[in-house]
């Protein structure tokens, strides 16, 4: 089946959800008119030593994501070989075949298991920072043909700079001066990321990243001290994490 070659018009509901939770699904909606992609990832490096954040949506499949994204960021990112390109400012269009990962572990979680058969990356980097699109196809889907892959290396440019405008659009939202919009944006994008987090459980998060001690968190939500630390403790579990600073990482 024919799909029209991508131009940067199909992606008006993409650009008016930058900054936004729809995003990833609106543009892998757009990306779907003309070349089939199956999920598509966006993640922010900032530290090679620590595992980037995601964001994910999937059009087909996509029962192993989370599954694959705990594995991920629990050490698997090391062997990922996108945190080896360049961190100087400049656009990477990479086409990654599953059977050319040198890692087997990695290989195996990440893509046998998932059934994910390649992938394309858009790579962004600018001031010390690497902004990664990556789009996979399933093995039902087969490879990307030479035609497709041809089309999104010449849509990379603008895919990039679309992916450095949702990353910025949401620091800027964080980063609000209002401290409840603050606590909403953090409790969606902990929402958005993880949809097993109780809305208690979101309540405390949003706030550890806002610097809150457990007893203000505590005397904020008019809860005991002891309530705090579970719903800490339990939310910290479920997501993988061990400390604020990893926690703001897989949040922006």
């Amino acid at each position: 089946m024919k799909f029209p070659a991508p131009t940067p018009d199909a992606f008006a509901e993409a650009i008016a959800a930058l900054g936004k939770d729809a995003f990833a699904s609106e543009l892998l909606a757009a990306l779907n008119r003309s070349v089939p992609v199956d999920h598509a990832c966006l993640m922010r490096v900032v530290d090679r030593t620590r595992p980037p954040v995601l964001e994910s949506a999937s059009w087909r499949g996509g029962a192993h994501v989370a599954e694959v994204q705990s594995a991920y960021l629990n050490g698997l990112y090391r062997f990922d070989p996108n945190l080896g390109l360049p961190m100087q400012s400049g656009v990477v269009f990479r086409h990654l075949r599953r059977d050319a990962l040198g890692d087997a572990e990695y290989r195996e979680v990440c893509f046998v298991r998932a059934g994910l058969l390649e992938r394309l990356t858009v790579a962004a980097a600018d001031e010390g920072q690497l902004v990664l699109l990556n789009l996979y196809r399933l093995v039902q889907s087969g490879p990307f043909s030479a035609r497709e892959v041809a089309a999104m290396e010449g849509l990379s440019p603008f895919l990039a700079a679309l992916a450095q405008k949702h990353v910025g659009a949401l620091g800027m939202l964080l980063r609000s001066r209002n401290r409840d919009d603050r606590i909403a944006a953090l409790a969606a994008r902990l929402n958005a990321r993880d949809g097993r987090l109780t809305l208690r459980e979101r309540d405390v998060l949003a706030r550890v990243m806002l610097g809150m001690t457990s007893e203000g968190i505590a005397l904020d939500l008019g809860i005991g001290l002891n309530t705090v630390l579970t719903y800490r403790k339990r939310a910290y579990t479920r997501r993988g994490v061990s400390s604020q600073a990893e926690l703001f990482s897989l949040c922006l």
